[in-house]
């Protein structure tokens, strides 16, 4: 069975071990955004969820519910086939004190260090992580970061619903990844798709192999700085 490392499913006793043996939390953050026709629209927190988890199983710590709230720098969906578009677009101020208020809320609960990570990478919300972290003005560690900070062994970048995001969430959440429903010609380019094309070159394989990297990268990272903090 796997192992337990979710806040919101952690009991009581469970959470207080985890925390007292490793006193790092993981913030995921991400998107409700097109990805596709033959993605999930939440896919850059699930992913990113996923990744702090399996790090959390590496390394130890516990991992805070994803939150899907992002800021412009975003792709629409595609205004020829859909009446809606589906992708949310927030705003900068409330990201960041919805960031600033959760971390200060986990300082109070005993963590010593959080990974503040997006799977959502424009350079807006990047940037927006690494503010959030600097201006920190608690007494817990914080870094900012993303997921294309790890994984840089196999040349790891996060694309926009192509290949390396494709695969991650097809090992991930193999029913939220539909390639059927991307043209078959191949000389037909899936609208705001950037990357090398799912079509051909994804693959859970692929992303099983891109998971194990960026989790160990991630674990690894944790424990460097919480050997930092006091």
């Amino acid at each position: 069975m796997e192992e337990k490392v979710q806040y919101e499913r952690l009991l009581p006793h469970e959470f207080e071990a985890r925390i007292t043996a490793c006193p790092v939390v993981y913030v995921p953050v991400g998107s409700l955004e097109w990805h596709g026709e033959h993605m999930a629209l939440g896919n850059d927190s699930l992913k990113m969820h996923a990744l702090c988890c399996e790090a959390a199983r590496l390394g130890g710590g516990i991992v805070y519910p994803p939150i899907y709230y992002n800021i412009p720098g975003v792709c629409s969906a595609d205004p020829t086939r859909y009446r809606h578009d589906c992708t949310f677009i927030g705003e900068p101020d409330v990201q960041r004190t919805l960031l600033h208020a959760t971390l200060h809320s986990l300082e109070r609960t005993g963590f010593k260090l959080a990974i503040l990570t997006t799977g959502h990478t424009p350079r807006e919300q990047i940037q927006m992580m690494r503010d959030v972290a600097a201006a920190y003005d608690g007494a817990m560690r914080v870094h900012g970061t993303c997921d294309m900070d790890f994984g840089k062994e196999i040349d790891f970048t996060s694309d926009h619903a192509a290949m390396w995001e494709t695969s991650l969430l097809w090992h991930f959440e193999p029913a939220l990844v539909d390639l059927t429903q991307l043209s078959r010609d191949l000389s037909v380019k899936p609208f705001n798709v950037y990357g090398r094309d799912p079509r051909t070159e994804a693959s859970p394989g692929l992303g099983a192999k891109a998971a194990a990297v960026i989790a160990r990268d991630m674990a690894a990272l944790a424990a460097r700085l919480l050997k930092e903090c006091p």
